[in-house]
């Protein structure tokens, strides 16, 4: 392992408080100007401002349970209208769309707890507004396939070399470390990670899993 599991787990953990910390920070910002206005206007922005942050952090919450937590590792078929709706629910805290073009007949939670992590990857990927497609198709391999497309779409430098299982130039940081997380994923998947760029388009297979 390139990296060892205390560090994994640290890099992990900053990575979760960091997708967190703005939703939150907001709804923690909004309980204090609550307790110092008596302005019907002012609270009432304070209190959209709570539910608003609330909201987000909780949408949040539920997704990276899902791609970092033990409820990716039960076993047996996963529940794809929940998958598809904390996808959406996180996508929609960020910039992007997402749309969905499913044939495989089930999918496992680990399989989900993969399609999770491209989600990042492509949101990672698309520097403004812009549409994420997510293709999962096979029966007894299952192909995920996302393809992210908008202005400047990209794969920063540091993320290819942590796709390709290098230190990153600067060192690992949160954002790097989930990159490198989902290549170890598809290998406890016996499956293959590629991926690919054009102008306003970045590719990403996972195939074999």
């Amino acid at each position: 392992m390139l990296l060892e599991p205390t560090r994994l787990a640290s890099y992990i953990a900053s990575k979760i408080c960091h997708d967190l910390v703005s939703p939150l920070g907001a709804g923690g910002s909004a309980l204090d100007f609550l307790g110092d206005t008596s302005s019907p206007e002012m609270r009432e922005q304070a209190e959209q401002l709570l539910i608003s942050g609330t909201t987000r952090g909780l949408a949040r919450l539920q997704f990276l349970r899902y791609a970092f937590g033990s409820m990716g590792l039960s076993s047996g078929s996963a529940d794809l209208h929940e998958a598809k709706s904390l996808v959406e629910g996180y996508v929609g805290t960020h910039t992007g769309r997402v749309e969905w073009d499913i044939s495989a007949e089930s999918v496992t939670f680990s399989q989900v707890r993969l399609m999770m992590n491209l989600v990042m990857l492509g949101l990672a990927s698309l520097t403004r507004d812009g549409l994420m497609t997510i293709e999962i198709s096979g029966h007894d391999k299952v192909d995920i396939t996302l393809t992210a497309t908008g202005r400047k779409a990209r794969v920063a430098p540091d993320v290819r070399a942590a796709l390709s299982r290098t230190e990153p130039e600067d060192g690992w940081n949160p954002r790097t470390i989930q990159p490198y997380y989902t290549t170890l994923i598809v290998d406890e998947l016996g499956g293959n990670l590629t991926y690919e760029t054009d102008e306003e388009l970045v590719r990403f297979r996972a195939t074999g899993l």
